[in-house]
């Protein structure tokens, strides 16, 4: 297949998919994850799609859990990266680890762990040094990278998880949305709308969670409020008796 050909068939992919618009203010996302992997299998070449799905199981949200061992990720991490051939790729691979980095440098400390002995495999990235060494720092000595630290710090101290996923799944967004760029109709555009939309299904699956235990915490308050009531009028009768 001539490169022409292939930029005419992604040109071709990226018109067919809808525009995600901005996370924050979605509902829902405006494809499901069956015609987007049906799209996905028809158009995009086998070794791009390997490619995504290399890039998808280090950092696509569902395929990273919180409670995976962090030497174990790191490891992974370590063969996936260097094996990607998208230089775009590989950045947005690296900067979502780093940002997992730190996440988890602020479980492991909120936990009452000491810093990770020197040589230990426990993070990814740039900062991994500093932040071992500036351990009982609030911010680790990284605030003015990660400006969204101290934050998540908040919600962790106070057992926030919802509230920490959705700070994590901002800067995620914005780490992916900054790497955009000159990629519109190319193989790059077509990886990062799929990141971009796993992203936006989280955010908005994790809307209606909350919405829903909003509404679940409403009815267990209207159950104690009815109990009490129900208890104050029993109690008023055997009074009056």
């Amino acid at each position: 297949m001539s490169r022409l050909t292939l930029g005419i068939q992604y040109v071709q992919l990226m018109a067919s998919l809808p525009a995600l618009g901005p996370m924050l203010v979605a509902r829902k996302a405006p494809i499901n994850r069956v015609r987007l992997q049906a799209r996905l299998r028809q158009l995009l070449r086998p070794e791009h799609l390997i490619e995504i799905q290399a890039v998808a199981s280090i950092v696509a949200w569902p395929q990273q859990p919180l409670l995976a061992s962090d030497t174990d990720f790191v490891r992974k991490a370590r063969m996936v990266i260097p094996a990607l051939r998208s230089e775009t790729l590989r950045r947005l691979a690296h900067d979502r680890l780093e940002l997992r980095t730190v996440i988890a440098a602020l479980r492991r400390r909120h936990a009452g762990q000491d810093a990770p002995a020197d040589g230990e495999v426990w993070g990814y990235g740039r900062n991994v040094d500093r932040i071992r060494k500036h351990w009982r720092e609030p911010d680790f000595g990284v605030g003015h990278v990660f400006k969204w630290i101290l934050p998540a710090k908040e919600k962790i101290d106070r057992d926030d998880a919802s509230g920490l996923e959705r700070i994590v799944l901002e800067a995620a967004w914005r780490q992916a949305d900054r790497l955009i760029g000159s990629h519109d109709f190319d193989f790059e555009a077509v990886a990062l709308y799929v990141i971009r939309w796993d992203l936006l299904d989280r955010w908005t699956r994790y809307d209606a969670e909350a919405a829903a235990a909003r509404f679940d915490a409403l009815v267990i308050e209207a159950l104690k409020a009815a109990s009490t009531s129900r208890m104050t009028t029993a109690d008023l009768t055997e009074a009056a008796a």
